[in-house]
């Protein structure tokens, strides 16, 4: 059956207004899951402070250590322990990035919204005069003046790589959340080991003691 013409500009009206819904909705799930990164950060905090207390309980007494569980014993679980620390700090910075990456996101949205709120009026009152006159105005932000604007005081290897970034991703509608997520998964992924070499340096100090 073909379609009247008449009908298009409200079909695509149609297909635009779901689109735009359901990318906000997609937003709306990435934003939760973000927020998740500050437990995943206190966890991180909690076993630094761990990992920091017992490697300085080693260091203090290690000379009546070694004489409980062996030098080699001591060694190994050193290094166990400076891994576990290494982990931590990469989840530090990852989560740091995800904190600072959403808290720019949603200030930048929020005054966003706000300012396109303010010009839709006056766009309003431009249309309808253009209207009284006969003419047609181009109106509507220029996203590419607002990012050009935005990145121009920074130095010019950052622009380079946001142009990048921007181009590579221009068909993402989730673009503000790419990098965000990516820094969630590695801070995700390095606190879970960064766990796991903890309970790993228990399970060599057990066995160094076995052993002797």
């Amino acid at each position: 059956m073909k379609q009247d013409e008449r009908t298009k500009p409200l079909q695509e009206w149609n297909r635009l207004a779901r689109e735009n819904t359901e990318n906000a909705i997609v937003s709306s799930m990435f934003v939760s899951t973000l927020r998740v990164s500050n437990s995943i950060d206190v966890f991180n905090n909690w076993m630094l402070v761990a990992t920091a207390a017992i490697a300085s309980f080693l260091i203090i007494n290690v000379s009546g250590i070694i004489d409980f569980i062996g030098r080699e014993g001591v060694v190994d679980g050193g290094y166990i322990l400076c891994l576990s620390c290494l982990l931590g700090l990469f989840g530090k910075i990852a989560g740091l990035r995800c904190k600072v990456g959403l808290e720019l996101s949603e200030a930048v949205k929020e005054t966003f919204t706000e300012h396109l709120t303010q010009y839709k009026s006056e766009e309003e009152k431009i249309q309808q005069g253009a209207k009284f006159w006969g003419i047609s105005l181009e109106t509507g932000v220029r996203i590419e003046r607002i990012l050009k604007e935005y990145l121009a005081p920074f130095p010019k290897p950052v622009r380079w790589l946001a142009d990048r970034s921007l181009k590579k991703q221009k068909q993402n509608p989730q673009l503000p959340y790419v990098k965000q997520v990516t820094s969630f998964m590695i801070q995700s992924t390095t606190v879970v080991f960064q766990a796991l070499f903890f309970i790993l340096f228990f399970v060599e100090m057990f066995m160094s003691i076995a052993k002797l």
